[in-house]
């Protein structure tokens, strides 16, 4: 079974490029071993369909991925926190006081909903966490980002 697995291993990175899959491939790899040994161990011709045993695989192996895929996906953006590039450009980057100071300065022309936009993405929430603790929906946190952001962008460019 491991020599037949083996043999399959062109096909997995086949389906890794045409997926585009450029990271943690060893784990799609793994992924890909494990969808074929499923394949082979469930494979018969009444279950494929009139599909070759090739045929077969192939599609289980490409179905697992794309599941995996979406999965990683569905993780990442549940709980990576959010690069918000605006507040890194309006500080030029700096985490020093002084750049915090500048933040601190903007708030007075933010109103209350953005200002708790900031504050709880300064301290790392994403938008669906913000959303949940406000009690807003995610479209109403993505508004204040949004207005926030266009008053910060005139705050600073003025400057």
């Amino acid at each position: 079974m491991n020599e037949k697995i083996l043999g399959y291993e062109p096909m997995i990175y086949s389906i890794m490029a045409k997926l585009n899959i450029q990271f943690d491939q060893d784990d799609y790899m793994q992924v890909g071993r494990m969808a074929v040994y499923n394949a082979l161990s469930t494979y018969d011709d009444i279950a494929a369909k009139g599909a070759t045993e090739s045929q077969f695989v192939y599609t289980r192996i490409y179905q697992r991925m794309i599941d995996e895929i979406r999965k990683v996906s569905r993780y990442t953006n549940a709980v990576s926190v959010t690069v918000d590039e605006l507040l890194y450009e309006s500080v030029g980057g700096r985490t020093d006081s002084l750049g915090m100071l500048e933040l601190e300065g903007a708030s007075l022309h933010l109103d209350a909903h953005e200002l708790m936009w900031l504050s709880y993405t300064l301290k790392g929430y994403s938008v669906r966490e913000l959303a949940e603790l406000s009690g807003y929906s995610v479209s109403s946190v993505k508004n204040w980002r949004k207005s926030a952001r266009g008053k910060l962008r005139k705050l600073f460019d003025e400057s």
